[in-house]
This record gives C-alpha cells, structure tokens and sequence, in this order.
C-alpha cells in the first residue's frame, strides 16, 4: 500500500519505512515555532515542572512576538519580557515586532519535507511548501523543546483535486471557504488535508499559504501541497538549504477524494 505526502514526512521523521493512519509514532521535530500567546505557560512548566530541565537543541526552536505588539497592559509586556530572558539564557532565536510569525517561519526556516509543531493553530500554514506542519499546545511545546522529539498519532488523509484556473478576483481564500462549505468545520477532523491536481499551478504561495493556513478550520490536523516549480522558486528566494521533494504514491489511500 502506498503513502500520501504526509505520511512519508511522517515515516522520515520516525525513521521507518512505512508509516499507516492509526499508528502512534515518536518523531525527530525539525523546527519547535511558539509565539507570545503561549510561550509564557511553555516556559513556567520548563522552570517549575521540570527537575533536570535542558534544551534539547536551541537551533530547532524559533520564540516570535506577533500576536500582542506592542504590548497592550503590563501583564502582556511580562509576558514579553519572559520571553526575551528565556531565549537570550538558552540561545534560542528571538524575533520581535519582525511580523506574524508564519511568515516569519515561511521566510526563514521551513523548507519542504520538515516536520514541524508551532503553538500556534494556524502552524498548518507551512504546508504549502510540502512541510508537515501542526498546531500544539504549551505542553506538548514543552516536551519537544527538552526532548526534541514528539509522539502523535499518524492522521488519515482527504485528497482535494485541484482543477481549472481560478476566476478573476477568485483568491485561495475563497478556495479553502469553499471546501469548507462542502464538507464542513469538521469535515477533516484529524485528517491530513492534501491538495493536489494541475490546477495548484494557478494558485500563487500566497494562495496556497492561505489555503494551507485554513485546514485547521476543517478540524484538521495539517494541510499540504506538493513541492512544485514555484515552490521552488520560493524557496530559491528564501533558502540555500537542500531539502526533500515528497510526492504521494499512485495507489495511496485517502478516506475521501473531492475535485475543486
């Protein structure tokens, strides 16, 4: 039996040949993103909770203040605050009032064929360049952060085949609204959303961030598109990283199949 494009990220990162929805896998993370909404709680169970508590590697974790800037009272100028000692006593990347976080990372770090967890619902973004990517809680931050690692359970997929070329004034916001409405806010819950057909060539990275950006709006657990020519040409603009181009297989198994 084949694998979709997220399952085979998946097996990468689990270092396995073969990965099935349902199966619980502990994977190697390749980017941690937290932001200021919840990277406070993150930081007070490392202190608090932890007896031995250690970064397992400072480079993987990327702190981004964007969603509260500046701050708006002095209960969110601490949280600020405790987020600019915590990163500056451990090494880790720190970006203030540098922009919204997912372009941030789209900008700076992911590249194609990653797995990565951000705090942050909307981290399912990142899969419009072929990553997978997923939204955790401060918990689950805090563990990768001392471990590196995660476990989850391996999604099941839906295949969304994208065909034709979009109408004027048609934008991937009205895409993803659109599916949305046909199979409902919870119409993927805990499923990979893959978007796929030749039609994705009329979707510009802008489109397709959106699109991606909205999967958890389904219920999803991530959203993702190929690595096609102008993701690589994105990418030439913003990485000189080599990465890993995944496709899903011919005979790969989706719980339902839609054409947009």
């Amino acid at each position: 039996m084949g694998m979709t494009i997220a399952e085979k990220i998946i097996a990468r990162a689990a270092g396995v040949e073969e990965v099935k929805p349902g199966q619980i896998h502990t994977v190697e993370l390749d980017y941690l993103m937290s932001n200021d909404g919840t990277t406070h709680l993150t930081i007070d169970m490392y202190n608090n909770k932890l007896k031995n508590p250690r970064i397992a590697d400072k480079d993987k974790i990327v702190f981004i203040v964007d969603h509260n800037i500046p701050a708006e009272n002095p209960k969110t100028a601490a949280v600020h605050k405790k987020m600019r000692e915590f990163a500056r006593e451990n090494g880790i990347k720190f970006f203030e009032g540098k922009g919204v976080c997912h372009q941030i990372m789209f900008e700076n770090f992911v590249e194609p064929g990653q797995l990565i967890f951000g705090a942050d619902s909307h981290t399912c973004s990142y899969g419009a360049l072929g990553a997978f990517s997923t939204g955790v809680g401060s918990t689950d931050m805090a563990a990768g952060m001392v471990t590196g690692k995660a476990w989850f359970k391996v999604p099941s997929a839906i295949k969304f085949n994208i065909v034709g070329e979009k109408a004027k004034w048609i934008s991937g916001k009205d895409v993803i609204l659109h599916i949305i409405g046909m199979i409902g806010v919870d119409g993927a819950l805990y499923k990979s959303m893959e978007f796929v057909g030749e039609g994705i060539k009329n979707l510009t990275m802008d489109d397709r961030f959106t699109i991606a950006n909205m999967a958890i709006e389904a219920g999803a657990k991530n959203g993702i598109f190929p690595v096609d020519e102008l993701t690589e040409e994105y990418m030439k603009e913003h990485s000189t990283k080599s990465y890993t181009k995944y496709e899903a297989d011919e005979d790969a198994v989706y719980d339902a199949e839609y054409t947009i």
